[in-house]
């Protein structure tokens, strides 16, 4: 008896490592490509600045650049409170939320 209910536990202990395994798997954010990246920096980086440190349109868009790196286009939304940075075809966007501060949107 006390061995049947050894294999049981065993059995169920290797299906939830596995099961466990395979979604934790899944569940792992993709890599981001070097373009993601860096339209992600400048968009959250000037979101930050124009909702957050209240300074100019222009100084944030260039704020939100990366030395070094090509420059990033930056279009501030002061109605919906959000900064999309794009370069080439890769765009993305943070946005402020209160009490939250500037978030990027996820990778898809």
């Amino acid at each position: 008896m006390r061995l049947i209910h050894a294999k049981r536990v065993t059995v169920l202990a290797v299906v939830a490592v596995a099961v466990s395994l395979f979604g934790a798997q899944r569940a792992r954010a993709r890599e981001a490509n070097l373009l993601e990246v860096l339209t992600g920096f400048s968009s959250k980086e000037a979101c930050s600045c124009v909702f957050l440190a209240e300074q100019s349109d222009d100084y944030c868009s260039a704020y939100g650049q990366s030395a070094g790196l090509p420059p990033t286009v930056v279009v501030i939304d002061h109605a919906n409170k959000r900064v999309t940075s794009s370069l080439g075809a890769v765009s993305r966007t943070a946005r402020f939320t209160e009490g939250e501060g500037c978030v990027k949107d996820p990778l898809l």
